[in-house]
């Protein structure tokens, strides 16, 4: 338990650091972390991912939170943009926490991984072809419905999905991972709403669950993560922080992690 513990403390501590600076590193850690932890304690592994899954939102909401208000503080984050999304966020997240209980596990767990592959190929191997020297923003808004379903499925917060996106079409970066606070904050919120709700009164569920939400993985998680939020937010905007290079890097690693997972899953399927 003590070792479990540890675990969690250092996990979360990698949470908010790498969610605050680039967006990453929020679900991409916190789900595989809690779906071990809920193994080793002995839980039924058809209901220990959807119960990662689910814990997931309301962790990096606290983070959210954190980096949304540093974020803003510093200037960097923009309103009309989330002011524009925040309603079709808002759909496509209730949307997905209801529709993932009903999906298969594998499936859940290679959108999973599918997500973390393409999002970060899109950081490591960039579109130069398509970027953009002036924003457009003419089909964000369906986009975000998108984003927030898959988002909420896969317990991922979306923040790196809509950055990239949002740079891709000609939003600096800088205000694109301080909007991606915003927006992370967003699905989290509604994410954690809906998977509350659908997993209200459902049997056999472990003990200290609120729907899918496991309450004592994510308080393990949640101080580390706040306090390390504001620290990413603020080497963010260090001058001399190497971002495109430590970007790249972790984006590098999250990518062969993603790759190998879903290599997994897939050859469990087929065994």
């Amino acid at each position: 338990m003590v070792a479990l513990l540890s675990l969690c403390l250092l996990g979360g501590s990698v949470v908010g650091l790498l969610n605050s600076m680039f967006g990453v590193g929020g679900a991409f850690i916190v789900i595989p972390l809690l779906d071990e932890i809920l193994l080793r304690l002995g839980m039924d592994p058809a209901v220990s991912h959807l119960m990662a899954v689910g814990t997931s939102p309301l962790t990096l909401l606290c983070t959210c939170v954190s980096s949304f208000l540093a974020h803003r503080k510093l200037g960097s984050m923009r309103g009309d943009i989330l002011r524009r999304v925040a309603p079709f966020l808002l759909l496509g997240g209730v949307a997905g926490a209801f529709l993932a209980p009903h999906a298969p596990t594998s499936a859940l767990k290679l959108l999973f991984y599918g997500i973390i592959s393409i999002t970060t190929a899109q950081v490591v191997f960039p579109m130069k072809r398509f970027e953009r020297t002036e924003e457009d923003l003419r089909w964000i808004e369906p986009v975000s419905v998108f984003f927030g379903l898959i988002a909420s499925m896969s317990g991922v917060a979306g923040s790196l999905m809509n950055i990239i996106y949002l740079n891709w079409r000609g939003v600096p970066w800088l205000q694109a991972v301080g909007t991606g606070a915003g927006i992370g904050l967003i699905i989290s919120l509604t994410s954690t709403a809906g998977y509350l709700c659908s997993g209200w009164n459902v049997p056999g569920l472990p003990e200290w669950s609120l729907g899918y939400i496991y309450l004592p993985g994510m308080l393990c998680l949640l101080l580390p993560t706040v306090l390390m939020a504001r620290v990413g937010a603020k080497l963010m905007h260090w001058s001399r922080m190497p971002v495109d290079a430590m970007k790249k890097g972790i984006c590098s690693l999250l990518f062969l992690y993603a790759l190998t997972m879903a290599a997994r899953t897939v050859w469990g399927m087929v065994g």
